[in-house]
C-alpha cells in the first residue's frame, strides 16, 4: 500500500489506441469532462486529469504522443499525465497475485499464457494504481485520487465489469465504491 492519494479525484478521459486517430468520441469525452467538472464543482487543484494511451492492444509505433497531448491542451484539457498501457504489465502481474478467487486467477493466467494480457486486468491495475492502493515507479503518485472517474465509450463496459470482478476478489474490494464511470456512445472495440 502506498501513501494517501494526492488529489480528491483522478479523472481519465480521451482514452485512445495508438492505431487510432482523434475522432468524435475524443471530442465527446472532452465535452463530458467539462460537464462533469462543472456538475461536481471540481477544482483543477484538487483533481488530476489522466489519459490512458493503449499501445498494447493495437500497437502502432507511428502514434504521435506529443500531437495528441497538444490537441488535448488546445481544447482546454491538458492532461496532468498520460500513461501507456504497456507500462502496466508489471502492475498487472502484481494485481493478479492479489486475486483471492483461485478460479478467476487461473482463468486470467491461462488467458495470458494462450493469448496476451486481458483488457480487464489492465483496467483493474489502472484503477488500483490511480487510487494509490498499489504503486509503480512509472506512475507519478501525485496523480492519485481518493476517487476515480472514467469517461469511456460504452463499448468498453464489458471489460470494466470484468475489472470490477477482479478488484472484488482482492483485499481492495471496498474501493469499488470509489470508482465511477461515465459512459457515452462510442465505437465497438475490435
Amino acid at each position: 500500500m502506498t501513501d494517501r492519494p494526492a488529489k480528491d479525484i483522478s479523472i481519465e478521459y480521451a482514452h485512445i489506441y495508438t492505431n487510432d486517430k482523434i475522432g468524435d468520441e475524443h471530442k465527446l469525452s472532452l465535452q463530458i469532462l467539462g460537464q462533469l467538472m462543472k456538475e461536481r464543482s471540481i477544482q483543477r487543484e484538487s483533481s488530476s486529469l489522466v489519459v490512458m494511451i493503449d499501445d498494447y492492444s493495437f500497437p502502432d509505433p507511428a502514434f504521435d504522443y506529443e500531437s495528441f497531448v497538444s490537441w488535448l491542451s488546445e481544447n482546454g484539457y491538458k492532461p496532468d499525465g498520460y500513461f501507456r498501457e504497456s507500462q502496466l504489465l508489471s502492475v498487472c502481474d502484481s494485481v493478479l497475485k492479489l486475486v483471492t478467487d483461485s478460479d478467476l486467477r487461473n482463468q486470467i493466467a491461462s488467458y495470458i499464457r494462450s493469448k496476451k494480457y486481458p483488457c480487464s486486468l489492465f483496467v483493474a491495475a489502472w484503477y488500483l494504481l490511480r487510487l494509490g492502493l498499489i504503486s509503480s515507479p512509472a506512475f507519478d503518485h501525485g496523480l492519485t485520487g481518493k476517487k476515480v472517474v472514467n469517461i469511456l465509450p460504452f463499448s468498453l463496459k464489458p471489460f470494466e465489469d470484468k475489472a470490477m470482478e477482479i478488484i472484488a476478489s482482492t483485499k481492495f474490494a471496498a474501493c469499488i465504491s470509489d470508482i465511477d464511470t461515465r459512459y457515452f456512445e462510442g465505437r465497438l472495440v475490435a
